[in-house]
């Protein structure tokens, strides 16, 4: 093959591309590339799903926990037993997360800053059924500060769901105001709205 084969090519390829279409096809080819290692798959993917996310919407069915519902307990990364019937009567964000998911990394840095606003009047449990070391590592290397908690019996099928993340966000008399599989943009304004019409 001729050396001026591959300018002659490259020439007819600018010909027929607008600049913004070939930082476009770059940037295609950076990501595919990027996809094709594992190590950097996750940031990749959590970072695309981080720039199309939407805020949740208010749950259109009225829907509230029964006494059984808040039976049942998580732990935090200390060892200390978070009863979830202690927090009847208060505003929570309950989240389902995974450290390898990229919805759920997608979404965290929405949960650090609705957390960092109000943080002194609801509760956050954030739970994973992750070993304590893993979870540890990873809230050291990101330096999250919200409150992380490890499952300790089975949650209650009003919270069960088929994919992660899937996050509640529960009135103080025990209704779901908002139920969100999937990632989501959680320091929206209508998300603080309706946290502040509960508060």
């Amino acid at each position: 093959m001729k050396k001026g084969y591959w300018s002659e090519q490259w020439y007819k390829y600018r010909r027929k591309k607008t600049i913004l279409g070939i930082i476009f096809d770059l940037l295609f080819t950076v990501l595919l590339i990027a996809m094709i290692f594992p190590a950097s798959r996750k940031v990749v993917s959590s970072t695309i799903i981080r720039y199309s996310m939407f805020a949740p919407r208010e749950s259109k069915e009225v829907s509230y926990l029964s006494e059984r519902d808040y039976q049942w307990e998580v732990e935090d990364l200390d060892g200390n037993l978070l009863d979830f019937d202690s927090l009847k009567g208060k505003v929570v964000f309950l989240n389902f997360w995974a450290t390898w998911c990229p919805p759920c990394l997608a979404e965290m840095p929405s949960i650090q800053r609705l957390y960092d606003g109000f943080k002194d009047d609801m509760v956050f449990v954030i739970v994973s059924q992750e070993s304590r070391g893993i979870l540890q590592e990873f809230m050291e290397k990101k330096e999250y500060s919200f409150p992380v908690y490890i499952l300790r019996s089975r949650q209650p099928n009003v919270f069960a769901s088929r994919s992660i993340p899937a996050s509640f966000l529960i009135s103080p008399e025990g209704q779901i105001m908002m139920k969100k599989q999937g990632a989501a943009r959680w320091d929206g304004k209508r998300v603080k709205e309706l946290i502040r019409t509960m508060l």
